[in-house]
């Protein structure tokens, strides 16, 4: 679980927020919704928030570690490197339902290189925050 303060911002302070592969550094469910909440809580009305993020990779080294570490991490798609490092992998489902309290204006799937210089597979969403209170 993430155990730090709120973000030192005021509600509705931004236009925008941008986040590239944050949340496949953040493997706990619980801790992905603190994170995106708090983002939209520092967005303004009709503030866009944009997610570039890792999905499930179809290739077997990578349906290898999903299962050797889903018992451990109690969620397909978190895996372990090499050095230590915790990471996740996510279902589109998923990362549509971190923003069901936006509209969910585009997704689009990307090849990315990864800084082991691997090709995988991405997808970016670009959401936009309510107008009104009762998102």
């Amino acid at each position: 679980m993430i155990h730090s303060p709120l973000l030192p911002y005021t509600e509705e302070s931004f236009d925008a927020v941008f986040l590239f592969a944050v949340l496949t550094c953040i493997p706990h469910d619980e801790d992905q919704h603190v994170l995106i909440d708090e983002l939209i809580r520092v967005l303004k009305p009709g503030g866009i928030l944009y997610i570039s993020d890792l999905e499930l990779q179809g290739d077997e080294r990578n349906r290898d570690r999903y299962d050797l570490f889903q018992q451990k991490y109690g969620v397909y798609g978190v895996f372990e490197t090499g050095d230590g490092a915790v990471c996740r992998h996510h279902p589109m489902e998923w990362l549509g339902s971190l923003v069901s309290s936006c509209e969910l204006l585009a997704t689009e799937k990307v090849e990315v290189v990864t800084m082991n210089g691997n090709h995988s597979q991405a997808v970016q969403l670009l959401a936009r925050k309510s107008l009104t209170e009762d998102r």
